[in-house]
């Protein structure tokens, strides 16, 4: 069954599958919430560096906080601490990509993922390792939404910290806003 995260509610999450879409060079991905993890990790650790963390603490609102130059080590470093509330958290988004390649993957709000890179087949090796198949048109959780059945998504607090809190941590090693 497809699992969604925390903060995220869909009213009718069995019409969700794992899979993806391509449509240049950009890929549009449903992942369940127990693969999204070893899946970023995975993914990043394929890129070249140096590679940049963005954040949107909210993701309905043009606000973006940057992190850039990072190695990989140190982004894992970012990821072990504070992974686990960024991908939980309802309302915010996140970004993952090399500064060398513009490779770039978006995770957006509802976890829906985005992928951008100028070799596509790398990232269709990549999503076949966690079989996840190809289609041509994808069911995301904005199309199960209606009037009568929305979506919901919630900032969440996991060991006493939010997104924001994530942020004014990083800002101490050189987060920025753009």
């Amino acid at each position: 069954m497809f699992q969604t995260a925390a903060g995220v509610t869909v009213p009718f999450p069995n019409q969700l599958r794992e899979q993806y879409r391509v449509d240049g060079d950009m890929i549009t991905c449903n992942l369940s919430f127990e693969k999204l993890s070893d899946f970023i990790h995975a993914y990043y650790g394929s890129l070249s560096e140096p590679l940049f963390l963005a954040i949107h603490p909210d993701a309905e609102q043009d606000e973006v906080w940057y992190l850039d130059g990072m190695t990989k080590k140190q982004l894992t470093m970012i990821l072990d601490g504070y992974g686990e509330l960024l991908l939980q958290d309802g309302l915010s988004a996140f970004a993952i990509g090399s500064l060398a390649t513009e490779d770039e993957l978006f995770v957006q709000k509802y976890k829906l993922l985005s992928l951008y890179s100028p070799t596509i087949s790398r990232v269709e090796k990549l999503l076949a390792r966690f079989d996840v198949p190809r289609v041509d048109a994808i069911v995301t959780a904005w199309d199960t939404f209606s009037e009568a059945h929305p979506g919901s998504a919630e900032r969440l607090e996991i060991a006493g910290m939010t997104v924001p809190d994530i942020i004014r941590d990083l800002q101490e090693i050189g987060m920025y806003q753009g």
